[in-house]
């Protein structure tokens, strides 16, 4: 982003760190999902109770500007 605005800079920080923590996000929801229809099936042929299933909050406004920081606290240092 050749000549771009601090502003810019700022939301390009922001857009990055929201992408990063979804994609985190996204990907431990996977995990989540592919060992909880391991516990199910396991429930079912033990007759146990189906377990409840792990959750992963969502990235909040703040953990994206807290990613955002640290973005361009490296982004800043030399």
């Amino acid at each position: 982003m050749p000549n771009a605005s601090p502003f810019e800079i700022r939301l390009q920080l922001l857009k990055m760190a929201k992408e990063m923590l979804e994609h985190e996000y996204f990907q431990k929801t996977a995990g989540i999902d592919q060992k909880y229809s391991f516990l199910i099936e396991e429930a079912h042929r033990k007759g146990l109770p189906i377990p409840d299933r792990e959750t992963v909050p969502y990235p909040t406004e703040q953990d994206v500007i807290r990613k955002a920081d640290a973005l361009n606290a490296f982004v800043s240092s030399k």
